[in-house]
């Protein structure tokens, strides 16, 4: 599903696909890049439950009132597991960069620089996609956040 979004959207990513399960450590070496370069999707939720999304190094973590700073008015909650599934199909750990529709993305701080990233979607499956086109596949337009 992933894959097909990027394809129809010309979008600059991959899935890599391993044949068990694989730690990042593995991913990140098999694509040449640091270990800082791996990344998570962190959903929240308006009072709607519209997706809004903070993409964070790995190593880091983020509070629904660091994540409402990136987003101008707006009142956000930390997503459940159980809501992000029944909503989106996507486990909250494996959340996806892209391809959920309608969802507002931003980037924390940490990942600003980084110009490639990899995210994990499943035990075998990453995501290797540059920061641009995460920007490029979100609907937000880029004065809707407010700059750092």
């Amino acid at each position: 599903m992933i894959a097909d979004f990027l394809e129809v959207n010309k979008l600059d990513g991959r899935v890599l696909s391993f044949n068990a399960d694989t730690p990042a450590e593995k991913a990140l070496t098999s694509v040449h890049l640091p270990n800082n370069s791996f990344a998570r999707a962190v959903p929240f939720f308006d009072e709607k439950y519209n997706f809004f999304v903070v993409i964070v190094s790995s190593e880091e973590s983020i509070t629904a009132k660091e994540a409402e700073s990136l987003f101008l008015g707006k009142t956000l909650s930390s997503a459940t597991e159980k809501k992000v599934y029944n909503l989106s199909g996507f486990e909250k750990k494996f959340f996806p960069p892209v391809s959920v529709y309608e969802a507002k993305v931003a980037l924390h701080s940490s990942i600003k620089e980084k110009k490639t990233l990899l995210f994990q979607l499943s035990h075998r499956e990453f995501l290797l996609i540059k920061t641009t086109d995460i920007l490029k596949a979100s609907e937000l337009i880029s004065d809707d956040v407010a700059e750092e």
